[in-house]
């Protein structure tokens, strides 16, 4: 960033289109240009103020990496807080440019907003701007300028904490929802005390910001207080969920607010009142079930064989590695595989693999509240589909509850502590180094995907398939309204009881890529896919592409369970598509370079090229083989030893899109073996070869013409030396003296020279 050296401006407080300037932004929030063209930013250009890299600043996915952490907190280092400070105290003294900088900081950062929940690099601009405002404030060239600046300032703050509101929307506690939002509404508050204190009536700082900061109030208000009677709601005490939307309703119609948090605030309403509508409704408990969360991967240049042997290689040797600052409770050389895996193919490859069990994993949020205790183990198959796994188990659980459960699969889960606990309970203390701890369980499975990988091998590239999370219901129940006593309600007996509940739908829904309202699993999802003749006809099983409810209601423990097996197995698949797909964009990126290069001059370079294509076409037809075995084998109708269970894993596997994924592969992997590569080979062959007998040709040709000169010279050389003899002759007979033999023998050698040599080249050239 930087600001030019610009003269003195006219009076603090022109000129009189700024007002309309300001009024603009906060009826936008967002500006399409692409760097910030908006009447702020043409002020901010008139002060000599670099106004794209302040667009830059706030934007999350532009740094060195170019791609946004997924964390809600900066991370140290980051340089747009240093450049943000310098542009402040850059225009700290000019006529109101903190303010016009701190307002177009705030557009930008509000428009970053709209497009992700990740909000670590949006923060650091505006923390920065606020701290360097209090180091130069007294820069400013007058009380009005100053006081403007702090209520901009007081403005960014709010901001921040607007994000922390949004990042508490996806933390699964109502309660934590509503006390960010409750610090945000005192944060409005601060500003419209700031923004009172401008001590210019006319200031279009004061005019824009009072009546924006009694908007916010009360928008945050509304929402802290819907929060509450949600979450009181789901508790059996509905009585505040009333008066909530009613204060919901009243913030909609604030004539000052934007479309933006106007739709925020008709979603939240929409979701309530839908709450609010079936209060008296006949509501689902989950009595008891299995929450199990599956974070697939695949190993991209070690075959699936050889993970399984290396990891049963450290059972073998009774270890307990080290991973993640903690020591594995144990490495099991075999997976515990109840009897659904059978087959009656002795012949075909059993499934099976073995695994690394860490310890239990405990999920608090940031005040210590207890979330969930989780068991956790890394899976590799000999199939390829290895997984990391958490499950935990829980009684009495609210649609609201079950809702929060399957969204801590996300990778865009508020930020929340993730400890490791020993045995009896007590925390395990770990040392993370320069790195930064996990914030949510996918960063947990992610650092152990690749930690185990290390196992295997060191430096072994991984391919990170789509989590997915199993909800697996033992006993439900239904009872009129939320948290109807045990007592007064009636076991679920067939699925039709089950999606009758209100509350059931939470059940048939994916997992949101990240929390935008209230209670969002109020309102039903259209066309739920829902599995036909699982095994009873009061079987629930849906399926969607993040998750899979299994309630087989009528079963038994043991027949749920193995069900629940089929629908992990499935999941895991997609890993192991991700690791196949990687390795055939990996082959064909490096037979395209080998065959890019035309230089067939270089016959050794060429035949070094022909064995490393034919080792990598080996290795592809390798690689075939191994795809097509296990995709045969999964497909296989004696894959499973019971008729039964092989229908239910068809089933799951048609839903998952099993068939359209094996397709992909199986035609990248047709295309590649067809690939005419022997035939681009043999056509440079031909080339060199062409280019090899027509330089012989010449190389034969110019030694051809060098003999016929030679002999042609020869020739002329052999008369010279008979013209020679001629004067010798002369000479003896005393037709002529000495001198004159002399003369005529140097004469005839000159002329022979000159002639031999000019029929010498006459013929080299012919």
């Amino acid at each position: 960033m930087s600001v030019s050296s610009v003269p003195e401006v006219g009076h603090t407080h022109g000129p009189a289109a700024l007002a309309d300037s300001l009024a603009a932004v906060f009826q936008t929030e967002a500006w399409s240009g692409p760097d910030g063209d908006s009447r702020v930013a043409r002020h901010l250009r008139e002060a000599g103020v670099d106004v794209s890299a302040i667009w830059a600043a706030s934007r999350w996915n532009m740094g060195e990496d170019g791609e946004a952490p997924n964390r809600r907190h900066p991370l140290p280092g980051d340089p747009r807080g240093p450049q943000t400070a310098a542009v402040l105290r850059a225009v700290a003294g000019l006529p109101r440019g903190a303010a016009l900088l701190g307002l177009y900081l705030w557009s930008q950062a509000s428009d970053a907003l709209q497009y992700t929940f990740r909000h670590g690099r949006i923060i650091v601009p505006l923390r920065a701007f606020v701290e360097t405002w209090e180091t130069c404030r007294d820069e400013a060239p007058d009380a009005v300028c100053r006081a403007e600046g702090d209520a901009v300032a007081v403005l960014l703050r709010t901001l921040i904490t607007q994000m922390h509101t949004s990042a508490a929307r996806s933390a699964g506690s109502l309660p934590r929802l509503a006390g960010a939002a409750a610090r945000a509404g005192q944060r409005c508050a601060d500003l419209l005390r700031a923004a009172r204190a401008i001590p210019d009536p006319a200031s279009p700082f004061r005019r824009e910001l009072v009546p924006q900061a009694v908007t916010r109030i009360r928008y945050f208000r509304a929402l802290a207080e819907a929060s509450v009677a949600a979450d009181e709601a789901m508790a059996g005490r509905p009585d505040r969920l009333g008066p909530a939307l009613d204060g919901l309703r009243a913030a909609e119609t604030d004539r000052h607010l934007n479309y933006i948090l106007a739709s925020e605030l008709r979603s939240y309403r929409m979701h309530l009142t839908e709450l609010h509508r079936n209060l008296g409704a006949r509501w689902l408990t989950l009595d008891r079930l299995k929450t199990v969360y599956i974070y697939p991967f695949g190993l991209r240049d070690v075959s699936p064989a050889a993970a399984v042997a290396a990891i049963r290689g450290i059972a073998d040797r009774d270890e307990r590695p080290w991973l993640l600052g903690v020591r594995t409770v144990a490495t099991r050389a075999r997976l515990k595989m109840d009897d659904v895996w059978a087959s009656v193919d002795r012949a075909a490859r059993p499934y099976g693999g073995a695994s690394l069990s860490m310890p239990d994993v405990r999920l608090e949020q940031p005040d210590g509240t207890l979330i969930a205790e989780l068991t956790c183990d890394v899976r590799f198959t000999e199939f390829g589909n290895h997984y990391v796994r958490f499950r935990y188990s829980a009684h009495d659980q609210s649609p609201q509850q079950v809702r929060d459960a399957r969204f801590r699969l996300s990778n865009l889960h508020a930020d929340i502590r993730v400890r490791w606990i020993a045995p009896d309970g007590s925390p395990l203390d770990v040392d993370h180094g320069d790195a930064l701890p996990p914030e949510r369980l996918f960063d947990l499975a992610d650092l152990l995907q690749r930690a185990t990988a290390d196992l295997v091998r060191t430096g072994t590239e991984i391919a990170q398939g789509r989590a997915h999370v199993v909800t697996t219901v033992y006993e439900a129940s239904r009872g009129t309204g939320p948290a109807a006593p045990r007592a007064v309600r009636t076991p679920v007996a067939m699925g039709d009881e089950l999606l009758a509940a209100f509350g059931s739908q939470v059940l048939l829904q994916p997992v949101s890529y990240g929390t935008a309202t209230l209670c969002d699993w109020t309102l039903r999802q259209r066309n739920p896919v829902l599995l036909e003749g699982v095994r009873h006809l009061g079987d629930v099983v849906a399926v969607t592409t993040n998750s899979t409810t299994v309630a087989l209601v009528g079963a038994a423990h043991f027949k749920i369970s193995q069900y629940g097996s089929l629908a992990e197995f499935v999941a895991s698949l997609n890993g192991l598509f991700s690791a196949w797909n990687a390795t055939l964009a990996d082959h064909l990126r490096i037979v395209a370079a080998m065959l890019a290069d035309h230089d067939v001059n270089n016959g050794a370079d060429l035949a070094e090229r022909k064995e490393r294509l034919t080792r990598e076409q080996l290795r592809l037809h390798e690689f075939a083989s191994e795809v097509r075995t296990t995709l045969t084998t999964i497909t296989s109708p004696t894959f499973l030893a019971s008729a039964l269970e092989s229908r239910m894993l068809n089933q799951l596997l048609h839903a998952s899109h099993f068939e359209q994924q094996a397709a992909v592969v199986t035609e990248r992997l047709r295309e590649l073996l067809q690939e005419p590569i022997a035939t681009r080979l043999a056509a440079l062959e031909r080339l060199h070869g062409d280019r090899e007998r027509a330089e012989e040709a010449r190389r034969e040709r110019s030694r051809r013409r060098l003999m016929d000169g030679t002999l042609s010279a020869i020739t002329v050389f052999a008369g010279v030396y008979a013209l020679i003899g001629t004067v010798q002759v002369a000479l003896d007979a005393a037709l002529i003296d000495g001198v004159q033999a002399v003369a005529a023998t140097a004469l005839v050698t000159v002329g022979a020279l000159v002639t031999g040599l000019a029929v010498f080249n006459w013929t080299r050239g012919h």
